[in-house]
């Protein structure tokens, strides 16, 4: 499937094992003005980072085969996604692992169920406060 190229839209990866939910946060982002791709699980999350760069992940915490506390660490130890802002979506609490993880740095988190204009209002926020560039070139 070929990549389009929008530039003013920016990027972003959303990690969901729930279908609906996924499927849910896809067309709102899509229609808020945002470029979405989708995953199913960690894995396949990072396997989308290999060829497409987010600029923003918006990220389930409890996914299977791989959470999503170790898809912030495996993308905090790559270099092209160690800069991209990540919101954690969870419906447990507030725990160590989510704070270890966000003394990683550029990690935000949302207690389901979750509101969607805050969630746009997240994005938009770490977007403007991220310095991250994303390289659009041979995508």
């Amino acid at each position: 499937m070929p990549t389009r190229e929008v530039a003013d839209r920016p990027r972003v990866l959303i990690a969901e094992d729930d279908d609906s939910l996924r499927r849910l946060l896809e067309l709102r982002l899509d229609s808020d003005g945002f470029e979405p791709r989708t995953a199913c699980d960690g894995v396949q999350a990072l396997e989308v980072m290999e060829e497409w760069t987010p600029d923003i992940v918006v990220c389930d915490v409890m996914m299977p085969h791989l959470s999503g506390i170790s898809v912030v660490r495996e993308m905090r130890d790559r270099e092209i996604t160690a800069s991209v802002p990540i919101v954690l979506l969870t419906a447990r609490c507030f725990d160590e692992d989510i704070q270890e993880v966000m003394n990683l740095g550029g990690v935000t988190y949302m207690a389901k169920p979750f509101d969607f204009r805050r969630l746009k209002e997240k994005l938009h926020s770490l977007l403007q406060a991220s310095e991250h560039a994303v390289p659009r070139a041979a995508l």
